[in-house]
């Protein structure tokens, strides 16, 4: 008994040479080349910030304004708003002592000296690739 592949092999020879090759119209080459000159390309998409620069502006000079005025009423002494009185000091927080090994220390110490390298690493690819 054949293989089951050597029956599919000649099945499949058998019906190439009943459907034979096909040859392309003598303008094909002129269809397709046209077809794809007439296609549009689309546009790059342009990069732009979700914040302005002005927008970072106004947030900055907000901020500053606030902790400027911030400042200014903690540091005097007769101010129209009055702070609640809130004491800090009878707030206590004990946190409970933790003591690592030398090895977790130096693995804590190796992963993050890992993550800082990730950037570098990416731009480095960037530039060559």
């Amino acid at each position: 008994m054949e293989k089951p592949s050597k029956k599919i092999e000649s099945y499949a020879e058998s019906l190439m040479k009943e459907a034979g090759l096909q040859k392309p119209s003598a303008d094909f080459f002129k269809n397709v080349m046209n077809a794809v000159e007439t296609e549009k390309v689309p546009q790059p998409i342009v990069y732009q910030s979700l914040i302005s620069n002005q927008s970072w502006m106004v947030l900055l000079v907000a901020s500053v304004v606030v902790i400027g005025f911030l400042l200014m009423v903690s540091s005097s002494t007769e101010t129209l708003i009055k702070l609640p009185n809130l004491h800090l000091e009878k707030l206590s927080f004990h946190l409970p002592e933790l003591h690592f090994s030398k090895i977790t220390i130096y693995g804590v110490g190796f992963l993050g000296l890992f993550l800082i390298q990730i950037p570098f690493l990416k731009m480095q690819l960037n530039k060559n690739y």
